[in-house]
């Protein structure tokens, strides 16, 4: 069905002209323009490769086309525009057709096109193909299924936990071990099933800790309270909505562990038995030779054990039975008897003989076939030898008892010690006659005596055939110590006859363990925030700041953030000293925090810089407000230590949304309002205005530039050379930066050096001019000319973490030796508390020379000078001009000539513009000078030709 055109709708077809490239560009959606009464007046080509029309084959159809025949007979097409008439936009989900007549699940959104009276003109429709995404939900819920009856009908209990242990879900094999419903099940915590007072808990949380996963062999709880062993493997992931979950999959081991048990001790019964049997054992091959004798057979023999093996049996016996115990042993071999039991004599390694019982036998193959024979010797000849094994073996269970490193004691059914070791004496204080008859529950801590009791009640009531427990005993001096406590009932005949304790100190595992739990409270504390001021830190502040403009775009309101930056801190730190500082910046944390709302963030950002970030605000005054109570409470006098110090405060305010919809952008304002702020005369709060960009336009200007002159070869190197005051000759050449500009001409590093600093730049020009000039120097030094090269570096330079691998490898590129080189630092860095001294021996030590430039423009104790590896001094152009008033010996300069040279640091005088200052400098004993009276600043080739003129 065509359309009939509407002179009306000429608007429409103005929107498809002007629309149309636009349109053209959403290739991945189908987006086109309907008439009001469902036409098509525009198509692109996301339209033509989705629906598979031509333009000219679909402008002018009815848009119910695309509707499959049972949508078309229910009325949608027409009820989708009324609704989008009605409401403004209607969108929709559901099949559509293409032009070849197949289906495909689409998203319609279809919205209402109104003139200015509000009128209906027509409509904009967008499809997008949504089969890929069906499908993939449908293969979704067919994985969940899997996943799901996988869960439900595993042998094995699954349980799925929280990180923190609440239980979330089990599946019924978890129901049917544990004895809970699983409604009831899932208002429990992991540690109501896990016994946490196995010792084996606490390395498996560690394990799954550090690599997500752990399986160990940990005591589990019923619902009935009783206990079992099970395996579990315990891993720990993160579901879709990034929630951390453990997953426990525990099997019962409890009769595995058992028969384990069960066949341990057999073995190690029988190993023991064997081995250190009261009696004799030997085997024999089938001809009588001796393949093994146990500890009581050598003792009774008198062989050693090497000498045993391969002795022949008959060689036991004395001459006159041994024709008797040859038969026997015959007999025995081939079956013609079971077993051998007699008495006899047994002939000793000396000739001495003794009575022994003797019990022979033969242990046959799977075959039913003799494989060797074995022999029990008991010897009958004296029973005080027995006797002395019980004397001895008490010994030992004395001695062990005694010297055990834990603490053993036994005690009554009324908890009276009847028996203790030295060791739990030395833990506990007492001497033995004190602690023996005492109650346990008088060594036990106050705290712990409900649970003690309730323990001990379970284990003599049978309930329990042991419990294992931390708590603590009190010393003789009341003080106590933390114990494991493992405590036994031993029974006879169903009876409880006495309980036997051991006792280990865990004080230094709990001690640790504590100081391990501060550690990590600390650890998140200082990663969040300041150590000198408490506030929030960078990182807090980035996340705050994020979450404070998510909040306020969902719930529309503004956020001001507040830019603070101390007036005189640094006058302040410098003459009262850094610790005064730091008290000053506690100070002004205090008024900060108390002048906002708990809804509010203060943070430090470092140095002297503080932001706000000021949240729910209905009106952009109310910023203002606030930061005028803190521009007047941070100028009020700070007492400090006794003195009384002025600050004060400058503050540059951005709004969200006004100002910016960012955090970044955000912060660039409000820096620009700073910045405004104190270009006012400080003391005063600027709100952000667009006239302020115009700043950050110039500085993106000149950034520009100085990436041009970087690329462009528009930087050059001119060279000062510095001269002996007493020989003349040349002692140092100094490197000064210059920038060929294309409209500014030749311009002094002073001129944009701070601009480039600024744009970050002050690393790419650094490397430039370090390898320039140490490449051109390479050449002198080839000459013949030796004297060191200065190149300055800044204290930004300094700090960023690539300029000392730089400064290797371009030392290593050019060839120069790192003596030839001298870096000049300038006077500000001994200042700063983030440039340690250890950094500059670091440097030092890459075999550099190091000169301190400008000295005496920012008041530093000459006795700093001491604690820097420092090659040359160069005293301030001021000092210099001064040192022509008065006498030497009373000068700055003469102080700084004194101590540099007590250093053993060489001193150059810059700035040398009169021969009346040459001559001031000479007389108060500086090494050397530079200065135009002596050399004005040169180019390379005319450096090289003054070079060749020195060196001839």
């Amino acid at each position: 069905m065509d359309m009939m055109h509407d002179p009306r709708d000429w608007q429409l077809d103005r929107y498809a002209g002007l629309l149309g490239p636009f349109l053209n560009q959403l290739r991945d959606y189908a987006l086109y323009i309907l008439d009001t009464r469902g036409f098509i007046r525009s198509w692109n080509e996301g339209a033509e490769q989705l629906k598979g029309y031509a333009a000219q084959e679909i402008l002018g159809k009815h848009f119910s086309i695309f509707y499959t025949p049972e949508d078309r007979a229910a009325g949608k097409p027409a009820q989708a525009l009324a609704a989008a008439a009605r409401d403004g936009s209607f969108q929709a989900e559901g099949e559509h057709l293409r032009a070849d007549g197949s289906r495909f699940c689409a998203a319609i959104h279809i919205s209402t096109l109104r003139d200015r009276a509000g009128h209906p003109r027509g409509f904009v429709k967008l499809t997008r193909d949504i089969s890929a995404t069906r499908a993939a939900e449908a293969a979704l819920r067919e994985s969940e299924a899997r996943f799901r009856a996988l869960f439900e009908h595993s042998n094995d209990a699954i349980v799925l936990a929280s990180l923190e242990g609440q239980i979330l879900s089990v599946n019924p094999a978890a129901c049917h071990l544990f004895g809970y419903t699983e409604q009831e099940f899932v208002r429990r915590q992991r540690d109501d099933i896990v016994d946490m007072s196995d010792p084996r808990v606490e390395p498996a949380c560690h394990e799954r800790a550090r690599t997500g996963e752990a399986t160990a062999e940990l005591t589990f709880i019923r619902k009935d309270g009783s206990r079992f062993q099970g395996s579990v493997t315990s891993s720990q992931w993160q579901e879709g909505a990034g929630r951390q979950l453990t997953s426990l999959l525990i099997q019962d081991i409890s009769r595995r562990k058992a028969e384990q048990e069960a066949l341990r001790q057999s073995e190690s019964r029988a190993r023991l038995l064997y081995e250190y049997a009261p009696v004799g054992i030997v085997l024999s091959d089938l001809e009588g030779r001796l393949t093994f004798a146990n500890r009581k057979f050598v003792e009774m023999s008198g062989y050693a054990p090497e000498e045993l093996a391969g002795f022949s049996y008959l060689n036991l016996s004395i001459p006159e039975e041994a024709p008797t115990t040859a038969e026997l042993m015959r007999k025995l071999f081939h079956g013609e008897v079971g077993t051998v039991c007699r008495e006899r004599h047994m002939r000793r390694k000396d000739g001495s003989a003794f009575w022994v019982r003797i019990t022979a036998g033969v242990l046959l193959d799977e075959g039913g076939r003799p494989e060797y024979a074995i022999g029990v010797f008991e010897d009958i000849s004296e029973h005080r030898h027995a006797e002395e094994a019980v004397r001895r073996s008490e010994e030992r269970f004395r001695a062990t008892f005694e010297n055990a490193p834990l603490g053993i004691f036994e005690a009554s059914l009324d908890c009276r010690i009847q028996n203790v070791n030295t060791k739990l004496l030395d833990m506990l204080g007492y001497r033995r006659e004190e602690l023996t008859g005492k109650s346990l529950l008088d060594l036990t801590h106050p705290t712990d005596l409900e649970q003690t009791m309730q323990m001990f009640g379970q284990l003599r009531a049978g309930a329990i055939s042991q419990y294992v427990l931390e708590k603590r005993y009190l010393r003789k001096d009341q003080s106590f110590l933390w114990v494991k406590v493992t405590m036994s009932l031993p029974r006879q005949d169903g009876q409880p006859q006495y309980t036997i304790a051991i006792v280990e100190d865990i004080t230094e595992r709990k001690k640790a363990q504590e100081d391990l739990r501060r550690a990590m409270e600390q650890s998140y504390h200082l990663a969040n925030h300041d150590p000198l001021t408490g506030l929030a830190n960078r990182a807090q502040f980035n996340d705050r700041l994020r979450d404070a403009l998510a909040y306020a775009r969902r719930d529309e309101h503004m956020v001001a953030l507040h830019l603070l930056d101390l007036d005189r801190f640094k006058s302040i730190n410098d003459s009262m000293g850094h610790h005064v500082g730091d008290l000053l910046l506690q100070a002004v944390a205090g008024r900060i925090t108390s002048h906002i709302r708990a809804t509010d963030l203060a943070a430090r950002l470092g140095g002297d810089e503080f932001v706000v970030i000021q949240t729910h605000l209905a009106d952009p005054a109310a910023a203002g407000a606030l930061a005028e109570k803190l521009v007047d409470e941070l100028s009020r006098p700070y007492v400090l230590e006794g003195q009384e110090a002025h600050s004060g405060a400058s503050i540059g305010i951005a709004l969200y949304p006004n100002d910016a919809r960012d955090g970044e952008a955000l912060m660039k304002l409000a820096d620009l309002a700073l910045y405004e702020a104190k270009h006012r005369g400080r003391y005063n709060y600027q709100r952000y205005r667009d006239e302020m960009g115009a700043a950050v336009r110039a500085a993106l200007r000149l950034e520009q530039e100085l990436l041009r002159a970087l690329r462009e070869d528009e930087l050059c190197l001119h060279y000062q050379p510095q001269f002996d005051v007493r020989t003349g000759r040349i002692t140092g050449v100094e490197t000064l930066l210059r920038w060929r500009h294309p409209q500014r001409g030749l311009l002094a590093a002073a001129e944009f050096i701070q601009d480039a600093e600024n744009a970050g730049l002050m690393l790419p020009i650094g490397e430039w001019t370090l390898h320039t000039a140490c490449s051109e120097y390479r050449g002198w030094l080839r000459a013949g000319f030796d004297a060191p090269l200065t190149l300055n570096v800044s204290s930004r330079q300094l700090k960023h973490p690539r300029f000392l691998p730089v400064l290797r490898r371009v030392l290593q590129e050019t060839g120069l030796p790192c003596a030839r080189l001298q870096l000049e630092l300038r006077e500000s860095l001994l200042l700063d508390p983030k440039s340690p001294e250890v950094f500059l021996r670091q440097l030092k030590s890459s075999g550099v020379r190091l000169a301190l430039d400008n000295f005496g423009t920012e008041l530093t104790a000459l006795s700093s000078l001491s604690r820097y590896p420092l090659d040359v001094v160069k005293p301030s152009r001021a000092l210099v001009r001064e040192s022509l008033s008065g006498a030497p010996a009373n000068s700055m300069l003469a102080a700084i000539v004194g101590v540099a040279h007590g250093l053993n640091i060489q001193v150059c005088a810059e700035g040398v513009e009169t021969a009346a200052e040459l001559a001031s400098v000479r007389s108060h004993g500086c090494d050397s000078a530079q200065g135009n009276l002596l050399s004005t600043p040169l180019e390379g080739h005319e450096m090289e030709r003054m070079i060749g003129e020195h060196l001839m």
